[in-house]
């Protein structure tokens, strides 16, 4: 298999655990030394536990998500979307890089406005509270 299949395929799986919201399968997408990108956030995540953490808990505060455009250089891409949180609609891109064995190695999140992105960063907080993951995921 081609990276560039390797890539399409694991871009298929990514598109498919949003739709179901099932982050489950992320650990077969997500390459070992994942970074995750964030505009609340003040440095990088790193690693599949957290990236795990943050995305789970983005499925769960997101409504009515939706990608509408790709974009593509071959390994990277950028995914536009639009969601609610709560009463807030934001609109938003992530950047996802993929290595050559099609895994996921780096994931980063724009979002606007900016009453969107704090909105969404309190709705967040308390999902990963809710699971008692908030902790271990802002010390990891």
């Amino acid at each position: 298999m081609t990276t560039t299949s390797q890539i399409s395929e694991s871009l298929g799986r990514w598109h498919q655990c949003v739709a179901e919201k099932d982050m489950a399968k992320l650990d077969q997408l997500l390459a070992d030394n994942v970074v995750f990108r964030s505009p609340f956030l003040w440095k990088p995540k790193a690693g599949k536990e957290l990236i795990t953490i943050v995305l789970s808990a983005a499925s769960q505060v997101f409504e009515d998500f939706a990608y509408h455009r790709q974009m593509t250089d071959g390994s990277s891409w950028t995914l536009e979307f639009s969601a609610r949180v709560g009463e807030m609609s934001l609109k938003g891109v992530d950047l996802i890089r993929f290595n050559a064995e099609g895994r996921i190695e780096e994931f980063e999140v724009m979002v606007r406005p900016a009453k969107g992105l704090q909105a969404l960063a309190e709705a967040m907080g308390k999902q990963m509270a809710a699971q008692g993951l908030y902790e271990k995921f802002i010390n990891g």
